[in-house]
C-alpha cells in the first residue's frame, strides 16, 4: 500500500476509446471474414461434382438374395426391354451372354445334381446353359466353365434383355432364356434348372 492514499491499480492496461473501437472492427472483420470463407466452403462442396457409382459397369451386388428355384415358364417381357449381348443376374452368381440366334447362361454356384457327362465329354456338364435357334435348349459339354466378364452391366431382377430372336429374363428366381419364335428356352436357379 503506498504512503499517498491513491487507490491501487489492479489487472492490465485499459484501452483508450479508440483503442477499443479499434479491436472491435478488427474483431467485426474477421468474423464476417470467417462467415464468407464459410459460405464459400458449403457452396463449393454442394457444386461438387459427384462421381457415380460403377454408372458404367455395374457391379453385383452381395446383398443380392441368390436364385433359388427356377421359373417354370418363361416371364413376360418388360416395356423397357433391354438389348445386352452380356449381362450378371444381382446375386452375381449367373451370367449370360446373348446372339441374334443363340443364348448362354454360366451358374457359379449351384445345389442341383449335374447330369451325367454324355460319352466322349472329356469336359464339364452342369453349369453352363444354351439355347438355340436350330438346337433348341441343352446343358453342353465344355472343357471349362467361362469366367465372369468383368466389365458385364447387371440386368436387375424383372428387367429383360432381347437380341434379335433371343429374349432372356432376369429375376430372384433365376435367369430365363428362350428363342422367341419356337418358345424353347431353360431356366436356371441354384436350386435347379428346367426346360421351357
Amino acid at each position: 500500500m503506498s504512503g499517498t492514499g491513491a487507490p491501487e491499480r489492479r489487472g492490465g492496461p485499459s484501452l483508450s476509446p479508440t483503442g477499443q473501437r479499434t479491436f472491435l472492427v478488427v474483431d467485426a472483420i474477421l468474423v464476417v471474414t470467417f462467415a464468407v470463407l464459410l459460405v464459400l466452403h458449403l457452396v463449393n462442396s454442394a457444386a461438387a461434382p459427384s462421381t457415380p457409382a460403377a454408372a458404367a459397369t455395374p457391379t453385383p451386388t452381395s446383398s443380392a438374395a441368390p436364385e433359388t428355384t427356377p421359373e417354370a415358364t418363361a416371364p413376360s417381357a418388360p416395356a423397357d426391354n433391354a438389348a445386352l449381348a452380356e449381362f450378371v443376374l444381382p446375386s452375381g452368381n449367373i451370367w449370360c451372354s446373348m446372339t441374334q440366334t443363340s443364348a448362354t447362361c454360366v451358374i457359379g454356384q449351384f445345389s442341383f445334381a449335374p447330369p451325367t457327362p454324355p460319352p466322349g465329354c472329356t469336359g464339364t456338364v452342369g453349369p453352363v446353359f444354351t439355347v438355340t435357334a436350330a438346337d433348341g435348349a441343352a446343358q453342353p459339354c465344355v472343357p471349362e466353365v467361362p469366367p465372369r466378364p468383368d466389365d458385364a452391366p447387371v440386368l436387375e431382377y424383372g428387367q429383360a434383355s432381347t437380341i434379335g430372336e433371343m429374349t432372356c429374363y432376369s429375376s430372384r428366381n433365376g435367369a430365363t432364356c428362350r428363342h422367341n419364335p419356337t418358345g424353347e428356352g431353360f431356366s436356371v436357379a441354384r436350386a435347379g434348372y428346367t426346360t421351357l
